[in-house]
C-alpha cells in the first residue's frame, strides 16, 4: 500500500485527573443513594399493585430507567474525569460528557495557591480546572509546550502573624 500514509502515533497523550472535592463525593454518593431508594420503590410497587392502569406503565418503569440512567451518568464522572492533550487540543472529560478546547486560544493560566485550581483564560472566557495540585506544574508545562505564547502566573496570600 504506497498511498497509505502512516500516522505518527510517537506522540503520547498526556492525562491530567480531575480531582473532586469532598462535598461533590458526598452529593454524589447522596444522588446514588437517592437513585437506588427510587428504583427500590417502583419495583415494590409494581411487585405489590402490579401496573392496573396505564400511568402505572409510564410512571414506574420510566422512573426505574430515568434512576439507572442517574447512576449510570454518576458513576461515570467518579470514575473517568480527566483532562487530556491531544496534539493541539485540550479535553476536558466528565464521564460521559467531553469538550474540546483549542490550546492557541489558550492566553493566560492563574494558579490560585490558596484555593489549588488553575483558571485557564481564552480571551474574555475561562474555566476552572481542580486537578490535583501535584499536577498543576506538569499541565501548565504541557499546555506551553503547545502555546508558548500562554502568560502563566500565580496568587500567594500573605499568612497574618499568629
Amino acid at each position: 500500500n504506497v498511498g497509505m500514509k502512516k500516522k505518527n502515533t510517537d506522540k503520547q497523550i498526556e492525562y491530567f485527573p480531575i480531582q473532586f472535592s469532598k462535598t461533590i463525593i458526598w452529593l454524589g454518593v447522596a444522588a446514588i443513594l437517592f437513585c437506588l431508594v427510587g428504583i427500590v420503590v417502583s419495583v415494590w410497587r409494581i411487585l405489590s399493585f402490579g401496573l392496573p392502569e396505564f400511568m402505572d406503565w409510564l410512571t414506574s418503569p420510566f422512573l426505574i430507567a430515568i434512576c439507572a440512567f442517574g447512576i449510570v451518568v454518576i458513576v461515570s464522572i467518579f470514575t473517568k474525569s480527566q483532562l487530556y492533550i491531544e496534539g493541539t487540543i485540550l479535553y476536558s472529560q466528565y464521564g460521559i460528557i467531553k469538550s474540546s478546547f483549542n490550546i492557541m486560544e489558550i492566553t493566560s493560566i492563574i494558579q490560585d495557591t490558596d484555593e489549588k485550581k488553575l483558571t485557564v483564560y481564552f480571551g474574555e472566557s475561562f474555566m476552572n480546572i481542580t486537578t490535583s495540585p501535584v499536577w498543576f506544574e506538569k499541565f501548565v508545562r504541557a499546555l506551553l509546550d503547545v502555546n508558548s505564547d500562554i502568560k502563566y502566573s500565580f496568587t500567594l496570600t500573605d499568612k497574618a502573624d499568629e
